[in-house]
C-alpha cells in the first residue's frame, strides 16, 4: 500500500471514530455523539440529523412506518443532464405514521443531506401525501423541516410546490386537524415561506437558522452587517415567530405532551358534539 493510500485510510478510520463539532471545533467521539442524540457535550451545538436517525429516538420504538413510493424527480430544464449530476436524486422527504409517547400522528421528515432538502415536485407531493394521511386517519401532522429552499433545477415547477402544500395545510385547518412543525437547521426559502410556518404549533431546535433569505444574501442586499444571532431560533422566539425552542433531549416529551393535549381536546369536542346531538334529538321529541 502506498503512503498516500495509507494516509487516506487512516483519515477515513479517524473520521469514523471522531467527529468535529461545527459549533466549537472540538473533536467528539462518534459513539458518544450519537448516544447524545447528535448534541455536542462541549458546547450544546445540535448536529444535523438524517430523518431515520431522528426517527429512531423521536418515535416510540418500532412504531414509525415510512410509506413507500416510486416517485423520482424529473429534470424539466435539463439542468442536471448538462451539469452531469444524477437526473433523479433521492428525495429529501420521508413520511409515514408513528407514535410519540403513545400519541399517534402522521409525520413528514425532511433530509438536508439529500439535495440540500430542496423543495421540488416530488418533495412537495410527499408533504401533501403526509397531510392526506393525516386527514384520512384523523390524526395530527408533524412536520420536521430542514431545507435550503426551492429546487432551482426545476424552475417554476418547484415554486408551485409552495402553493400546492399550502392547499393541503388549508384542508387540514378546515378539518380541524392540528399541525405541529419542528424547525431544524436550516429551514429557509420556499419551505419557510409556506407549510413550515402554516403549523398551529411552531417549535424550533436551538440555534436553528430559520429564514427566507440567508444572512449572506440579506447582508449583500442590505449592504450592512447583521448580528450573529440573526434569524436564529432564539431570536425568533423573542420576536414571537416561534412558540418554543426545544432542545433535542426534550423534543420527544414536549411533542408527546402536545399530542396528548390535542387528543384530549378532540375527545372533549367529540363529547360536546354528541351532547349537542342528544339535546337536539330530545328537543325534537319534546
Amino acid at each position: 500500500m502506498s503512503a498516500d493510500a495509507e494516509i487516506l485510510r487512516r483519515r477515513e478510520t479517524a473520521s469514523n471514530i471522531w467527529k468535529k463539532c461545527t459549533g466549537c471545533g472540538v473533536r467528539v467521539e462518534a459513539e458518544a455523539l450519537a448516544a447524545n442524540l447528535g448534541v455536542c457535550p462541549s458546547c450544546g451545538h445540535h448536529r444535523r440529523l438524517a430523518p431515520l436517525e431522528r426517527a429512531s429516538w423521536l418515535f416510540d420504538p418500532g412504531t414509525f412506518r415510512p410509506r413507500r413510493h416510486r416517485l423520482r424527480s424529473t429534470d424539466p430544464l435539463g439542468f442536471r443532464v448538462r451539469s452531469g449530476e444524477d437526473p433523479a436524486p433521492e428525495e429529501p422527504v420521508i413520511y409515514g405514521t408513528g407514535s410519540i409517547d403513545g400519541g399517534r400522528c402522521a409525520a413528514a421528515l425532511m433530509d438536508f443531506f439529500q439535495a440540500g432538502g430542496t423543495l421540488g415536485a416530488v418533495a412537495g407531493e410527499l408533504i401533501c401525501r403526509a397531510g392526506e394521511l393525516s386527514l384520512s386517519e384523523g390524526i395530527p401532522l408533524l412536520l420536521v423541516t430542514a431545507s435550503g429552499g426551492a429546487r432551482v433545477q426545476e424552475g417554476a415547477v418547484a415554486l408551485l410546490q409552495m402553493a400546492k402544500t399550502m392547499v393541503t395545510m388549508n384542508e387540514l385547518h378546515e378539518a380541524g386537524i392540528p399541525v405541529i412543525a419542528l424547525l431544524c437547521d436550516p429551514t429557509s426559502g420556499g419551505v419557510a415561506a409556506s407549510f413550515a410556518y402554516a403549523a398551529d404549533f411552531i417549535l424550533a431546535e436551538p440555534g436553528a437558522l430559520v429564514c427566507f433569505s440567508g444572512p449572506r444574501v440579506a447582508e449583500q442586499a442590505a449592504g450592512i452587517r447583521f448580528p450573529e444571532e440573526f434569524a436564529r431560533a432564539e431570536r425568533l422566539l423573542e420576536r414571537g415567530l416561534v412558540d418554543m425552542v426545544v432542545p433535542r433531549h426534550e423534543q420527544r416529551r414536549v411533542i408527546g405532551d402536545l399530542l396528548a393535549f390535542l387528543e384530549g381536546s378532540e375527545r372533549r369536542l367529540m363529547r360536546r358534539e354528541d351532547r349537542r346531538v342528544r339535546e337536539s334529538a330530545e328537543w325534537d321529541q319534546g
